[in-house]
């Protein structure tokens, strides 16, 4: 084959033209086919090697003919060249780089953990995302305005409009309007952890449709972004640390991103702190749907940070749904199963999965019976937090100040730190800040204030800790924004994320602060019950629960017995005696005011204490006692009622058995009883509402358990209690053995009682 020669009659640059078009002509084709021939053949695939020898002969044959047929045709000839040597390329790589399997599997290396950034107490394993990880619940962000095409195509049933979005990924193909989607929800909420589920699901290749899927975080590469000019997805992708060292065709994303082959995943629009960058941003994303009209993408964010730089491109706006407790339970089991799993050193038996469910079970229990901390374990962070902190500090409940603590060391310092965001004042510094507010608005019996509000009331302890560098406005936005420990409730009107938040926040403040005596001022309102507990955990008692017993009321003896409880200590050995024989004293006693003061403040702590069966429910984890009992009968014997039960001798149960269960009463006093309790309960108005814990308002209800119930939380007692079964009342329910068709008298039936919402 003779060397192509330059001819010094032609300019320079089509000589060059000339000779790369004769060069590709005489050795790429042949060299790229026979590189295809010769791999084929090593790997035995002879029907492959004969196919890429032949086709390879026969179209670098009719290239030469057509030029020298007709020079007109040296465009389509330069063309077609162009064209085959990049599919030969691109069947190279894909036969002997083996990169997508290669890509996939530095994705399944980098996100296979679970991971929860800012946490400081830790297990000492790595769990698996995909093993731990629940399905999250999205809703549109209005209810109203659910697609059209989204109802008429999910063939799954719903629950209130909520959505997986597996549900919607399935659906691509049919509609084309699914394809580009904003994700919102708040801190914590799981929005990176669900695109890195996401990710891993494809790069497993366990989901329909096959898309490559692609996970950019927002923040790491905002300033690639910010250049001029700004890169494609596709080049900015290829930037990316660990493809470096991949071998692959030059333009592997670029043409499937244009074939609409991929899944691009852009996490975190809120993380990209100045409001100009993240602009720029959102602009980027637009341009990139809309160079890449047929490919999938997902982008996440905060409200916030959406808000302030929406997209136009955008098809769908959907918000992060909190767990629910089922899926808090399932969480909760996965998370202990693959800690046993991973401290047995891999091994996964009966023993392993006894252990995990007895420890889950434990946390789900103690999470039941706390509101506070039930409502906190509806976000996906705090949830892990808990969990964490019961598996490797035994911090719930009784130190559950520990657990406060904890969150809000992530949720104000630990986390961004994690992440590599800027941040002026350390999380000690802005506790103590936020400490200030949380006891005013405690004070002022109130949750909520303005922005204004509240920069007055912090101003001064912002500049004693971080002098003009901040200003309030702009603290009290950044704690909402960045940490979630502070939000938006409606315009311009805002709050502690949770309640619990700002009764502990409150009560290290009266503790810095040595302003006991304003607890002990408020010992029998329930707006500070929870505050004081908190204090009480985190100092001595004695105090509080001296100035209890001279209030001598329901609510102050109620408290009282929690505070020696939960309080880190009562000194007072005295106080300690005294309190402990009231109750017993008080049940016993013949003077009907003292009797009912002690059987008032045993039902109040009852009350407290029911277990959460799923999100409207609690049940009762003992039975109703004689003394409990008691209150309902004299209460209605006043109004001419008698609900004694039969085998009483007079009005009032047989001394000694005030803690015993009350049993022989009739179906109908049972439910007559249970009536008069929701009565009761909300006169005495001991319930509330709190943001979107299942906290119980004036709109609840008491009644008799079902029998799904009453089998599914049984109590260690030989009785049977009454229940509902369909639309009747039977008896014998919670027996065990001697089962519930068993012949037993009338004298075995007692009263379990469950709070619902109506």
């Amino acid at each position: 084959m003779t060397q192509p020669s330059l001819d010094p009659q032609t300019p320079l640059i089509e000589q060059i033209k000339k000779l790369v078009q004769d060069t590709l002509l005489s050795w790429g084709l042949p060299g790229a086919g026979l590189g295809l021939t010769v791999h084929f053949g090593i790997q035995g695939n002879w029907s492959g090697a004969i196919a890429a020898l032949i086709g390879t002969a026969i179209l670098t044959f009719l290239l030469k003919f057509f030029t020298k047929l007709d020079p007109r045709l040296d465009a389509l000839a330069e063309w077609s060249v162009s064209q085959f040597e990049q599919s030969i390329l691109r069947l190279w790589w894909s036969a002997t780089g083996q990169f997508q399997g290669k890509y996939y599997q530095t994705l399944i290396y980098r996100l296979r953990d679970f991971r929860v950034q800012g946490l400081k107490t830790k297990g000492p394993f790595s769990l698996d995302l995909q093993k731990v990880f629940v399905p999250l619940k999205v809703a549109p962000e209005s209810a109203d305005r659910i697609p059209s095409a989204l109802i008429q195509t999910l063939a799954q049933p719903r629950e209130e409009g909520k959505l997986s979005i597996w549900n919607i990924l399935a659906v691509l193909p049919q509609q084309p309007s699914f394809r580009r989607m904003v994700i919102l929800g708040p801190p914590g909420s799981g929005k990176s952890t669900l695109l890195e589920h996401l990710t891993l699901s494809y790069a497993q290749n366990s989901r329909i449709p096959r898309l490559i899927p692609v996970l950019l975080y927002l923040r790491d590469v905002q300033e690639a972004i910010a250049a001029d000019p700004s890169p494609t997805l596709a080049a900015l992708i290829e930037q990316q640390e660990s493809l470096k060292d991949l071998k692959r065709s030059p333009d592997w994303f670029e043409v499937r991103l244009k074939q609409g082959k991929c899944l691009v995943l852009l996490d975190g629009l809120d993380e990209v702190a100045d409001l100009h960058r993240r602009q720029q941003v959102s602009r980027w994303c637009d341009h990139q749907m809309q160079r890449y009209p047929t490919t999938a993408f997902i982008l996440t964010s905060r409200p916030f940070g959406y808000r302030s730089a929406p997209l136009m491109q955008v098809g769908m706006v959907l918000e992060i749904q909190p767990f629910d407790l089922k899926q808090m339970q399932q969480f909760i089991q996965n998370w202990y199963l693959q800690n046993e799993i991973m401290r047995r050193l891999g091994k996964e038996d009966a023993g392993v999965r006894h252990q995990a469910e007895r420890q889950s079970r434990d946390l789900i229990q103690r999470i039941q019976d706390s509101p506070a901390i039930a409502a906190m374990a509806l976000n996906p962070l705090l949830l892990t937090m808990i969990a964490t902190i019961h598996c490797y500090r035994g911090a719930l409940p009784g130190r559950r100040v520990e657990l406060y603590a904890e969150i809000c060391d992530v949720l104000l310092g630990r986390r961004q730190e994690a992440k590599g965001l800027p941040d002026p004042l350390t999380a000690t510094q802005k506790r103590s800040v936020l400490q200030v507010l949380a006891l005013n608005r405690m004070r002022k019996a109130s949750g909520d204030f303005t922005l204004l509000q509240g920069s007055l009331l912090i101003q001064k302890k912002l500049v004693a800790v971080a002098g003009d560098s901040v200003s309030p406005e702009a603290f009290l936005k950044q704690v909402e924004n960045v940490s979630g420990l502070l939000l938006e409730k409606e315009s311009g009107k805002y709050a502690f994320a949770h309640k619990s938040f700002q009764e502990y926040l409150a009560s290290a403040q009266v503790k810095e602060s040595h302003q006991e005596i304003l607890l002990a001022r408020h010992i029998d309102d329930p707006w500070w019950e929870e505050t004081i507990r908190l204090y009480a955990a985190q100092s001595d008692a004695s105090y509080l629960i001296s100035t209890a017993l001279q209030k001598g009321t329901v609510a102050a003896l109620s408290l009282a017995y929690d505070c020696l409880e939960e309080g880190l200590s009562v000194e007072d050995g005295r106080v300690r005696k005294e309190l402990e024989d009231a109750l017993e004293k008080g049940l016993a006693a013949i003077d009907p005011a003292i009797f009912k003061l002690a059987a008032e403040v045993k039902l109040q702590r009852r009350l407290g204490k029911l277990l959460r069966i799923d999100d409207r429910t609690e049940i009762d984890q003992g039975y109703i006692s004689c003394a409990e009992y008691q209150l309902f009968v004299d209460e209605k014997r006043l109004s001419g009622e008698h609900y004694q039960p039969p085998h009483w001798i007079g009005d009032r149960f047989t001394p000694g058995t005030a803690n015993q269960a009350i049993v022989g009463v009739r179906a109908s006093d049972a439910e007559a009883f249970c009536d008069w309790l929701t009565q009761h309960s909300s006169d005495l108005g001991e319930t509330y509402l709190e943001g979107e814990t299942a906290v119980f308002t004036g709109d609840f209800r008491f009644r008799l358990p079902t029998l799904s119930e009453v089998q599914n939380h049984p109590v260690a007692l030989p009785i049977g209690c009454w229940c509902w079964d369909g639309d009747r009342i039977v008896g014998g329910a919670g027996v065990g053995d001697r089962g519930r068709d068993a012949h037993r008298t009338l004298a075995w039936e007692g009263i379990r009682i469950v709070r619902c919402l109506r």
